[in-house]
């Protein structure tokens, strides 16, 4: 699970957001049920504490790292396609970005590959809203 000490400040590398804290997270974590290896981008605004919010940032990224079943509903829903196990076993996760906004809803986006697809998944809050196949293999 995260914690706050997980959060790395990028105020070193550059990066320029006049409204947003910046974060990145070094350590494995899960998304849709698959242990992930990858950085998480988290940016927070900067009207919120971090102290405030970190409970609410935690049962998101508990959200997503146990919605398998959300996932695959969302996505044959939005794509109007079936699917099935074999096609969420072959799925890759590429990058995860959540934000946690000035009114304390968060957003999340994490990008994904199946054999065919690139997608990503929108989440606001526990809800997936859309799901976008950005690229074609």
């Amino acid at each position: 699970m995260i914690e706050i000490e997980d959060l790395f400040d990028v105020v070193c590398a550059n990066i320029i957001e006049d409204d947003w804290k910046l974060y990145k997270v070094f350590k494995p974590m899960k998304v849709f049920n698959k242990e992930l290896e990858t950085l998480f981008d988290i940016g927070v605004h900067k009207s919120l504490k971090l102290d405030d919010i970190i409970n609410n940032l935690k049962d998101h990224i508990v959200l997503l790292s146990d919605s398998k079943e959300i996932l695959k509903n969302a996505y044959g829903d939005f794509m109007f396609i079936d699917v099935d196990d074999n096609w969420y076993n072959n799925i890759d996760i590429y990058k995860i970005l959540i934000k946690v906004n000035e009114d304390g809803s968060i957003d999340s986006k994490v990008e994904c590959g199946d054999d065919e697809n690139i997608f990503d998944v929108y989440f606001k809050n526990n809800d997936i809203i859309n799901i976008m196949e950005s690229n074609i293999r």
